[in-house]
């Protein structure tokens, strides 16, 4: 028999706290989900996951799949934003 239990993470989305209830997910799913749960981005940003030191690692396309964990932290950039 197998049991599954809701799971519950909360990540950042440009400094927002954002809640899913499953691991695996993809980075379109990251931005419709903050976007859902009212993050000021849009679907055409970059989204990237910040590192341990506050940089940012490498872009994630929308198709790729992601194992999010507990308090990770991403950032949405807007294509025209060269900051």
């Amino acid at each position: 028999m197998f049991r599954t239990e809701r799971v519950t993470i909360t990540v950042k989305v440009n400094n927002n706290p954002v809640t899913f209830h499953k691991r695996r997910v993809t980075g379109l799913e990251i931005k419709q989900t903050a976007i859902a749960q009212k993050v000021k981005i849009t679907l055409d940003c970059v989204l990237y996951k910040v590192k341990p030191d506050g940089s940012l690692g490498a872009s994630i396309g929308d198709a790729e799949k992601v194992t999010l964990r507990d308090c990770e932290e991403f950032r949405c950039v807007t294509p025209d934003d060269n900051s």
